[in-house]
């Protein structure tokens, strides 16, 4: 290992904690030259099974794991909008420079529905020009509707907010906690990402664009969102489609739900849960996909070549 200290950030709860373990392998597999420090934010103390395994994989690759507990009174009075997978815990990314060390002056947060497949080393180290952060934008970079809602310049554009570079000094210097917090309570009427949209209102210049490898959204791969960006931007996809460091499964079908159509990047995905301490993890169903019209679909017709949907990825 050399002497730098690359810091990463996520959240997560119990239910999520085997999505976030997979995720976390990945990072430790493809960074072990380096020495890694996970500081993970949960709102209640985890399962004694769950904390053990978060524990044991840390010492597998003799990395470090902290966890970060957050009071999150001043979030209950928002519920989340969106996706049904979606929870509260997707906020705890604002507190970052109030809940870590003071003497931590960068870090790199990732979502759970993540694969890290390469060194993280490069990204962790872009000069961040006195931003407040690093980030790839949105699929929905084509449009400007978020911008219109959300009350600044088309010219701004959209990020995603699953992989952001944090420069946490700038954040405590211009106190962005609590103007975001501020833009919550003044616009929640406004929202439809929650986070994303009050990161994006609050930070939208205050940016820069890192490379498309380090936050590859899976929905740049479909038909629908590909015909929609500049000749450009298809061009990096195909690109960055080849070997993306960050795989980003942005979708509302995840790669461990029980699959009726091949999703891109499954298998690496499955890589990484096969070489994980949650290895032996049964898939699960798409949330809002449970009921009985469903499973006869997924495990009768479909299988019979009978499925009339199909979700548009590129070949």
């Amino acid at each position: 290992m050399n002497n730098q200290t690359i810091n990463i950030l996520c959240a997560t709860d119990d239910n999520y904690v085997p999505y976030c373990g997979i995720m976390l392998t990945s990072v430790f597999e493809n960074n072990k030259d380096s020495k890694v420090v996970v500081y993970v934010i949960i709102d209640q103390p985890l399962s004694y099974s769950n904390e053990s395994k978060f524990k044991q994989l840390a010492i597998t690759y003799n990395q470090q794991i902290e966890f970060v507990l957050i009071n999150n009174e001043q979030l209950g009075k928002f519920p989340t909008k969106g996706m049904d997978y979606w929870s509260i815990a997707m906020y705890y990314r604002v507190f970052a420079a109030e809940l870590l060390p003071k003497t931590i002056s960068r870090l790199l947060y990732l979502d759970c529905d993540i694969i890290v497949n390469g060194s993280i080393k490069e990204v962790f180290n872009i000069d961040l020009q006195d931003k407040a952060i690093g980030c790839v934008s949105d699929i929905y970079i084509y449009t400007d509707e978020s911008q219109k809602r959300l009350g600044y310049a088309s010219k701004d554009g959209y990020f995603n907010s699953g992989v952001l570079l944090i420069n946490l000094d700038y954040w405590r210097k211009h106190s962005v906690c609590q103007e975001c917090l501020t833009y919550l309570n003044q616009n929640y009427n406004r929202l439809f990402a929650n986070d994303q949209d009050v990161l994006n209102a609050v930070l939208h210049d205050k940016k820069i664009d890192l490379p498309l490898k380090y936050n590859f959204q899976l929905q740049f791969l479909s038909d629908y969102f590909f015909n929609l960006q500049t000749k450009e931007m298809q061009e990096q996809i195909k690109v960055t489609a080849n070997n993306p460091v960050i795989m980003h499964y942005a979708y509302r079908i995840k790669p461990w739900n029980v699959m009726y159509y091949k999703m891109p990047f499954l298998s690496l995905w499955k890589e990484y849960k096969h070489k994980s301490l949650w290895k032996w993890m049964l898939p699960t169903l798409p949330k809002g996909r449970k009921s009985l019209n469903w499973l006869v679909k997924r495990f009768l017709l479909w299988p019979l070549g009978m499925m009339k949907y199909n979700n548009g990825f590129l070949k």
